[in-house]
């Protein structure tokens, strides 16, 4: 029937897309997912109902939308192109969205060999860490057609509060990474701001009520400072996942003649932290560089 919902596919239950999945479930839509650790989808599908599948492909196969949340490009690439992908199962009326981040070039990529059997794409990465995920709060940047984008809108309401369609595809990796830059950066002047605070002797409880609350307060300050101060650096967003993101940065601004040294330095002490066994913990981690 018309006004049934559609089936949607869910490829990748990470440190994001667990909570997006589980939202997506709760929502109401019918759901069928794939995980290449099967226990993470088996431990869903207890919790929610959801239906499991063998290969991407199957995903495909059960589903009107198919959602990937991977984390770098060859994983995307595997997951739409190879063996066993999405594309194998594609067909007219088919409607894919990758909610990783990896990089315009590789969503236009996807995006044409998909056309190629009738089947729209839209690339939709998401920021607000796996707090939003969990809470249904992220920030979803959408790139596609707009018919594309509009059957794909109920779906994002069930993951994310600020939905924004940023033009064709690849706009939305394009803003991402302009999100990514942005972040990384303020998260750089947190770290300094803070270590200036402990150095010389301050109430770090009081600077970040007293900070937070002026010109210099942000996101980052917010969320990441208070675990900064109590040195708590569980991954709300992976160190390793953020060097990876800014190494898309700077790949697409030296293709453009950009320099960006503040990303550039950025990443310098990101990769410090994970060169001393750091990867897997939260972006907050990189003050111990300092």
């Amino acid at each position: 029937m018309a006004n049934e919902r559609p089936r949607i596919g869910f490829i990748g239950l990470g440190l994001m897309g667990m909570g997006m999945a589980r939202n997506v479930a709760k929502a109401g839509f019918p759901l069928t997912v794939f995980n290449r650790t099967r226990a993470r989808a088996e431990a869903l599908a207890g919790e929610t109902g959801c239906a499991l599948a063998d290969t991407p492909r199957a995903v495909a196969e059960a589903s009107d939308v198919v959602i990937t949340m991977v984390s770098d490009v060859p994983d995307v690439e595997q997951v739409y192109l190879q063996g066993g992908g999405i594309r194998e199962a594609a067909r007219p009326g088919l409607t894919c969205v990758d909610m990783g981040t990896v990089g315009a070039d590789a969503a236009r990529r996807v995006a044409a060999a998909l056309a190629e059997k009738g089947v729209a794409f839209v690339d939709a990465p998401v920021s607000g860490g796996s707090w939003g995920a969990e809470q249904g709060t992220l920030s979803i940047m959408a790139g596609g057609d707009e018919a594309a984008f509009a059957a794909c809108l109920p779906v994002f309401e069930a993951m994310g509060k600020k939905i924004v369609h940023c033009g064709p595809v690849g706009m939305g990796q394009t803003t991402k990474l302009v999100n990514q830059i942005v972040g990384a950066l303020n998260l750089e002047a947190v770290c300094e701001g803070l270590r200036f605070a402990q150095q010389s002797g301050a109430n770090v409880e009081a600077v970040l009520d007293a900070v937070g609350a002026g010109a210099a307060g942000s996101w980052s300050w917010s969320n990441l400072g208070p675990r900064i101060a109590r040195e708590d650096f569980a991954p709300g967003f992976k160190i390793d996942h953020q060097i990876k993101d800014l190494r898309l940065a700077l790949e697409a601004a030296e293709s453009m003649g950009l320099k960006l040294p503040g990303t550039r330095l950025v990443l310098e002490h990101l990769r410090t932290v994970q060169a001393a066994g750091g990867g897997e913990q939260g972006t907050q981690a990189m003050i111990t560089v300092l």
